[in-house]
């Protein structure tokens, strides 16, 4: 063992004579695997999947669901080796003044990456630290892989990390912050991603918090690819992948946007319709320390302004008549949309009686738009004991529909005492509805501030729905084969899986008066439902994370 590890350490040395400039053509990069990796010491695998102290369910999953030893580890190497045109991934981080032992550990989770073909390009940005300069000057960057460029002066992260994509010779480019760590399987997990679907573009995981004690904790499981969602704040970022011809084509980064630099590049990427994917694993740990907006959002304020400048100008390039701003009610990040509506005579408002009964529900709205005029372009599905909060509530729902891509819209639903009724919803496995914070008081955020933040839902309240008529007419109305409301559930599906999509607003607010408008329907719509949907059910709601429990309406967003 001793004479294996001295031999891997002359190779090391050997093959750090190789200059990083090689790492040009595909051909050149196949070499990397007989490079020796830093191997992983068993304190990573116990150190680094440490939860915090009141953590402990936290703690379980992480146990059941982190990579957690060396045999492990080396499965993943293996399967690597066998790929016979891996995908090459270039990891840029920009530097700027990073304590060195953070630093080091932010380093040393890329060396210790159980896939082998990467390159990390840190550049170090001006810094005047003279521990930050030791440090990228020392042996823990001497790696035929890993390239540091030093800027004279500071640039400013968004030119910095421009460098780093202009440096990068991967196919592929992830970001990764100088203080933060990325988990030791996370490139191989991006790199199977893009051999199973190599025509995507961007990838993007789940993360967690490092507390400054450096334990792990608030966690962050993300739904699945959301561009409504991501209107309300970038809930996609960390860990970030692209690929570089896409970051080309964009430019990189503005540094007119630096503090939301990344908000700004997914604005503009989604633009392109990139193929998107998202990995539900915990691939990126984000570091808390004093002053960093991780633990403090009022630390840089300058990035929170640069957020709603970012999107404010994505409206503006969309063409989309309306003003962003932040929600000074939730914490930093969070963002609204002021749109401009349409008028009520655009809307076809289909009232609902409120004692209709329950399997009267696809014939009476079927009939009721074939004798309706079908020149408006929006259609209201809503239920008599409901009462709009404001006189323009079914318009705020239709200036939703007037983006491209989105079918259906749905309003927050609350109680005449101030109570959560709906605000979204999802599906257990057998087709049962399940309402997130339904019973909560109104001041509840919930997780990811789902209760207040327009979102991609995959389940629309069908006794408070606007449809767009085009979206009707090209799926001919509900399906006759269901009675009750589970026919504009099926209709909402058959509309995602043509690539339609519906949010939940609940800024456009009713309040209902029957507590039982979801209570009753016929028994045999839920029966065909689950058996047309039942893969999709298996699989799980796209915008409702695997990872977090779908069993019992108390536990929703808890862990799995």
């Amino acid at each position: 063992m001793q004479n294996q590890r001295w031999g891997y350490r002359a190779l090391r040395k050997l093959m750090t004579v190789i200059p990083g400039t090689c790492l040009t053509t595909k051909s050149s990069w196949q070499w990397l695997r007989y490079y020796p990796a830093i191997t992983p010491a068993a304190q990573c695998f116990t150190l680094w999947n440490q939860a915090g102290d009141d953590c402990l369910g936290y703690q379980q999953w992480l146990d059941q669901h982190s990579l957690q030893s060396i045999n492990g580890w080396r499965l993943l190497q293996q399967k690597a080796y066998q790929w016979q045109s891996p995908p090459r991934i270039s990891v840029v981080t920009p530097v700027h003044n990073t304590q060195p032992e953070v630093l080091y550990e932010c380093i040393i989770s890329i060396r210790a990456q159980a896939y082998p073909y990467w390159q990390l390009i840190l550049v170090d940005d001006g810094s005047t630290n003279i521990e930050t300069h030791k440090l990228l000057k020392s042996a823990i960057c001497r790696d035929p892989r890993i390239k540091v460029c030093f800027c004279k002066s500071s640039q400013g992260i968004s030119k910095a990390t421009n460098l780093g994509i202009e440096k990068a010779a991967g196919d592929y480019v992830v970001f990764l912050d100088h203080d933060d760590r990325l988990s030791l399987d996370a490139l191989f997990a991006i790199a199977e991603e893009i051999q199973q679907y190599p025509e995507v573009d961007i990838v993007y995981s789940d993360r967690d918090m490092i507390s400054p004690e450096g334990k792990r904790y608030m966690h962050l499981f993300k739904p699945g690819w959301s561009p409504e969602t991501l209107l309300s704040g970038n809930y996609i970022f960390h860990l970030m992948c692209y690929r570089r011809s896409l970051l080309n084509q964009l430019g990189g980064y503005r540094s007119e946007m630096d503090g939301s630099q990344d908000y700004d590049l997914i604005l503009r990427a989604i633009e392109t319709q990139p193929q998107v994917r998202h990995i539900q694993k915990v691939l990126y740990h984000w570091r808390q320390y004093q002053g960093s907006v991780s633990l403090d959002s009022g630390a840089k304020d300058y990035a929170f302004k640069a957020g709603v400048c970012a999107l404010n100008q994505a409206l503006q390039r969309r063409g989309i008549a309306g003003t962003a701003s932040e929600i000074k009610s939730l914490w930093r990040g969070n963002y609204q949309l002021d749109l401009v509506t349409p008028d009520l005579n655009e809307i076809e408002v289909i009232t609902l009686d409120s004692v209709m009964a329950a399997d009267a529900y696809a014939d009476s709205i079927n009939q009721s738009l074939h004798q309706a005029d079908a020149e408006k372009p929006f259609i209201a599905l809503i239920s008599g004991a409901l009462t709009p909060v404001t006189d323009n509530a079914l318009c705020r729902l239709a200036a939703w529909l007037k983006m491209d891509g989105v079918g259906l819209a749905s309003g927050g639903i609350i109680t005449d005492d101030s109570v959560i009724d709906y605000v979204g919803a999802t599906y257990k496995k057998d087709g049962s509805l399940l309402f997130p914070y339904q019973g909560y008081s109104v001041d509840e955020t919930g997780y990811m501030a789902i209760t207040r933040l327009v979102r991609n839902i995959s389940a629309p309240h069908p006794y408070c729905v606007l449809i767009r008529r085009e979206l009707w007419q090209q799926l001919n109305g509900l399906n006759s084969s269901y009675q009750g409301y589970y026919a504009l559930l099926d209709f909402a599906l058959r509309a995602l899986a043509i690539n339609w999509r519906c949010v939940s607003v609940p800024q456009a607010q009713f309040i209902r008066s029957r507590h039982d408008l979801l209570t009753h329907f016929p028994e045999q719509d839920k029966q065909l439902f689950f058996q047309q949907w039942q893969s999709w059910l298996e699989q799980g709601d796209p915008y409702y994370n695997k990872n977090l429990n779908r069993e019992s309406q108390d536990k929703l967003y808890y862990l799995a």
